[in-house]
């Protein structure tokens, strides 16, 4: 019994000792320069692979004189991406269950009555399924943020500081961004394979001052997990 635990012990710091062992291979090379070639080697692999997903979104409006000193909203999801153009999901916010499925320029959704075909759903970084993917890719320097563990994956992670311009260059040239608004986009990549095994995006921007809510900040967090890359998935056009 004893000997049971301690082998699952042992196989419980695999990862960990993965990780030391990647840290003292990689310390010489942990440049900008490094961390800015490992993304982009990264983003490129990805463009070619299925993976599944989770994400979890968060948007918090805050002020010292707001009602209940503000309020938030969660959506979870999980699916699956198909590249160049699919992506199926099951989304789970505010209580209900909806399901998405995007092929190529079309869209299906299904709030509880079946999936019919929709004209556009507001879903933030989801609305394209390379979306987020092609979200990491803009201006901003890249900067090797130390190593981690996805899924139980040694990661190394790669983080941007992003300031008004830099997220405005992201984003949809109408949706104007407050020039006090900053973020940050971090990507954890697998040591082993060079694919991005997670992803998370932040902005904190100020809220609306003439909105009489007494709301002053708006964050919002977008964090995705890939895993099971290269599987055989498949995402069709709904009959």
């Amino acid at each position: 019994m004893f000997g049971d635990r301690w082998v699952t012990r042992r196989i419980a710091l695999l990862p960990l000792v993965a990780v030391a062992a990647a840290g003292a291979l990689l310390a010489p090379g942990l440049s900008a320069q490094d961390a800015a070639a490992r993304l982009e080697g990264a983003l490129e692999r990805m463009d070619g692979t299925s993976a599944r997903l989770e994400m979890n979104a968060t948007s918090q409006l805050r002020g010292s004189s707001a009602l209940g000193g503000g309020f938030s909203r969660t959506v979870h999801a999980v699916g699956e991406l198909v590249p160049p153009d699919r992506v199926h999901l099951m989304l789970d916010g505010a209580g209900r269950l909806l399901e998405l499925v995007v092929v190529g320029h079309k869209m299906w959704v299904d709030g509880g009555d079946g999936l019919r075909l929709a004209s556009g759903v507001p879903l933030g970084p989801l609305a394209e399924p390379q979306a987020p993917l092609r979200f990491i890719r803009g201006p901003g320097s890249a900067a090797f943020a130390g190593l981690g563990i996805s899924r139980g994956m040694p990661t190394y992670r790669v983080r941007m500081e992003l300031d008004a311009f830099e997220l405005q260059a992201r984003l949809r040239t109408d949706q104007a961004v407050d020039p006090d608004a900053f973020g940050a986009i971090e990507v954890e990549i697998g040591l082993f394979d060079g694919l991005i095994r997670r992803q998370s995006f932040e902005v904190v921007e100020p809220a609306d001052p003439f909105s009489g809510t007494g709301l002053e900040t708006a964050r919002t967090v977008y964090t995705i997990e890939y895993w099971d890359h290269g599987g055989r998935l498949e995402v069709r056009e709904p009959d």
